[in-house]
């Protein structure tokens, strides 16, 4: 599908790759030696471990012996002081110090995708000095040239807020994300799961794809999905970084609603391809309810699906398109809060929940001074998912 081959490192923008381990080395070691293949050299990555139980810390030390690259490993302690192991922020050129290093921070607890990346992003930002950042999963393999086509729609556009490649299942004949898209009462990654061999056929008729030429082209997008994602650094100083109340799921699409009404646009980068390990995941149903009750795992999960969810609705969505979506997706909404009260009940969660819940009703009230709300709320918000179908 990459046609075009060209290396766009003229203005060598600098980029910083933040990576989140987490007892899974074995993919983390497949998705570093895919990030040192591409074509493009200005980048640097901060891998973060979020207190892996496994070998997680020695295999990665191994590994970068056999690059052969040099480690700067910290301790989380260390961030966030003026200087690292002599490293001054205050620098003209910090990246300086780290050039040509895998920059390893090993947190003391698993601070969850949104804490991990944060600490990251914070690290980048404070000691790098890069252009952009990029967010990859460690389950994840990027094509040789991926970087260079993200960066050239990224700057080509002085109003991106984040960009995303296309991303494929590990065999590339699924479609995993091609950006996320809100509806009346979900977010849902574009076309996860669909073919992708019925996506570029003539016959296609899902905007942004060309059948006939047998591409995804570039397109605007409601946001990106923050297992492969390109963000400006200005943009990410504007936004704030990911809201760790999250912890996992959604905390890309809380950033993608700020992307928006800071005035920025996201788009997905047709020819820029990522391979995602990713299965595609489904509910959880009422017999997974019986058969995992003194699972907490699987309650765990309803909890974050759930509380996360009204979090976007509380601080995002116009009473307008709540009430159509209790007439529309009932069910939906009803099991919502079932397994919100329930999980809550089950992990004893309810007092810090409702907290959390309640302080965003109240932030909602800040939407009525963005002048861009109304617009973004209105053009983004879909009734339903779109089909991806021939």
């Amino acid at each position: 599908m990459n046609n075009n081959k060209t290396i766009n490192q003229g203005m060598c923008s600098r980029v910083s790759i933040v990576i989140i381990n987490w007892n899974n080395w074995r993919d983390t070691l497949e998705c570093l030696k895919s990030v040192f293949k591409i074509n493009y050299s200005s980048f640097q990555i901060v891998l973060v471990d979020n207190d892996s139980s496994d070998d997680s810390i020695n295999q990665i030390k191994d590994f970068s012996q056999h690059i052969p690259v040099e480690i700067a490993e910290f301790d989380e302690n260390e961030i966030g002081r003026a200087d690292v192991n002599g490293t001054d922020s205050s620098k003209e050129d910090p990246e300086s110090d780290f050039s040509k290093k895998l920059i390893l921070i090993k947190n003391h607890e698993n601070y969850g995708f949104a804490g991990g990346n944060n600490i990251g992003m914070d690290f980048a930002l404070e000691y790098l000095n890069p252009d952009y950042v990029l967010l990859l999963n460690n389950d994840t393999t990027v094509d040789e040239y991926f970087l260079d086509e993200l960066l050239k729609l990224a700057g080509n556009n002085e109003s991106v807020g984040s960009v995303q490649p296309v991303l494929l299942n590990d065999s590339g004949e699924t479609i995993d994300s091609l950006g996320q898209e809100c509806y009346w009462w979900g977010a849902e990654d574009i076309c996860m799961g669909s073919p992708l061999k019925n996506l570029i056929s003539p016959n296609s008729t899902v905007n942004g794809i060309d059948g006939i030429n047998g591409i995804i082209n570039d397109m605007e997008i409601f946001g990106s999905c923050a297992a492969a994602a390109l963000y400006p650094t200005e943009v990410l100083r504007k936004t704030g970084l990911f809201d760790e109340d999250f912890f996992v799921e959604l905390e890309d699409v809380d950033l993608s609603w700020k992307i928006r009404l800071c005035g920025y646009k996201s788009f997905l980068a047709g020819k820029a391809l990522v391979y995602h390990k990713r299965g595609v995941s489904g509910s959880i149903s009422s017999p997974d309810l019986i058969k995992g009750m003194k699972k907490d795992s699987m309650v765990l999960k309803w909890h974050r699906q759930s509380k996360n969810w009204l979090i976007i609705v509380l601080r995002y969505y116009p009473r307008s398109v709540i009430a159509r979506a209790v007439l529309r997706y009932p069910h939906k909404v009803f099991f919502t809060f079932f397994r919100l009260i329930y999980s809550c009940i089950w992990l004893k969660k309810t007092k810090e929940t409702f907290k959390i819940l309640n302080y965003n009703l109240k932030s909602r009230k800040k939407l009525k001074h963005n002048p861009r709300w109304d617009a973004v709320w209105r053009k983004w918000i879909k009734k339903s998912p779109r089909k991806c179908e021939k």
